[in-house]
């Protein structure tokens, strides 16, 4: 995902006293715009295609959960209506829409839209996206989570569902879902460590905070690789064989690849500003600042 547009200016050679056509002046001038208002207008349509505004207002309610959850961890009493109201800032759901169309910018150039948008507006690319955002909002409701979690575990011992298992495996290691996830995961803690060392809260040095954050390694890995094979045994339930090879194939193309780099370098870059801000506000509460 590419952090900064790709604006395109243009100089008429020569000097002022050129003689040019007003239509050659005009043709010159306006061709970059153009180019580049089709080109926005695709990567407008791939988002939606994508159902990006979808997506991140379920991502916007889980990190509000989470960010409750950090407050009734480090604050008494949860931190109250204050905190309440410092979780509700932080999840800004424009600034979250702009790390991640950012990220995507950065990874997807502009002859990859074209194969990325032919297949998430086919039917199965639709389906697709409509099943996943499905299962993560359902999977707001804990109860339903743990029941994906125990049929995930439950299909690993059944033979009939061999196939099915092994069809999402490929898919996630072709995405290299795992890896992103757990990287990603990783990063944000340490940030939110730095937020609560720079916000005054405790005193670690670098080494410490990168220590405590390698601990979690191990339990992060299993717990990712269980949440993300029992969300995608839940979302894709619907889909048939086909189609979920379909979508590893797409992964394992240039496009889709980009793709999938630009999601994470979005989400990562927005988990990563979120957590310093909560680690941050956090501190700033423990001793009695404004926030």
């Amino acid at each position: 995902m590419r952090r900064r547009g790709e604006g395109r200016g243009r100089h008429v050679p020569g000097m002022v006293w050129l003689v040019m056509t007003v239509a050659f002046v005009l043709a010159v001038a306006m061709a970059p715009a153009h180019a580049t208002t089709a080109e926005s207008d695709a990567r407008a349509s791939l988002n939606k295609a994508l159902g990006l505004s979808d997506l991140l207002e379920v991502m916007r309610i889980e990190g509000q959960r989470f960010g409750e959850g950090v407050g009734a961890d480090f604050l008494p009493g949860g931190g109250g209506a204050i905190w309440h109201a410092v979780v509700t800032r932080i999840y800004d759901l424009d600034k979250m829409r702009i790390s991640t169309e950012r990220g995507l910018k950065a990874e997807i150039a502009a002859d990859q839209i074209a194969p990325l948008l032919t297949f998430f507006t086919s039917e199965t690319g639709h389906k697709i996206v409509a099943q996943e955002i499905h299962a993560r909002r359902a999977f707001l409701d804990a109860e339903t989570e743990d029941t994906a979690r125990a049929a995930y575990r439950a299909a690993l011992d059944d033979p009939a569902k061999a196939t099915r298992i092994a069809l999402l495996r490929a898919y996630v290691e072709a995405n290299q879902l795992v890896e992103f996830n757990v990287t990603g995961a990783l990063n944000a803690n340490l940030r939110f460590y730095r937020g609560l060392v720079d916000g005054g809260a405790y005193e670690m040095s670098e080494e410490e905070m990168m220590s405590a954050v390698w601990e979690q390694e191990d339990e992060t890995r299993a717990d990712t690789d269980e949440w993300l094979m029992a969300y995608l045994y839940m979302a894709y339930a619907p889909l048939s064989d086909a189609q979920i090879k379909s979508y590893t194939a797409l992964s394992k193309t240039e496009a889709g690849k980009a793709l999938n780099r630009g999601l994470f370098a979005g989400f990562d870059q927005m988990y990563e500003d979120i957590s310093y801000a909560l680690g941050l506000a956090i501190a700033q509460q423990m001793q009695g600042e404004d926030l």
